[in-house]
């Protein structure tokens, strides 16, 4: 069951996450905006990969070892 966060948790990517469209690099600011399961829990995560002031990309079924608090 998917639970929206109604505050965003800021978070910042633990390692590089490479896809085959983009790639967001180690220490990218984020925030999770939704969280599923339970053990393991999956982390649905908006990245900002050219700062605050550029766009965005989400990321869903991230884990808690692609992701640090920020």
């Amino acid at each position: 069951m998917k639970k929206l966060i109604h505050e965003p948790v800021p978070v910042a990517a633990a390692c590089t996450l490479r896809y085959p469209t983009f790639i967001i690099r180690k220490g990218t600011p984020g925030e999770v905006t939704s969280v599923e399961g339970t053990r393991p829990t999956h982390y649905t995560v908006k990245f900002w990969p050219s700062g605050l002031d550029g766009g965005t990309i989400t990321v869903p079924d991230l884990s808690g070892a692609h992701l640090v608090e920020a």
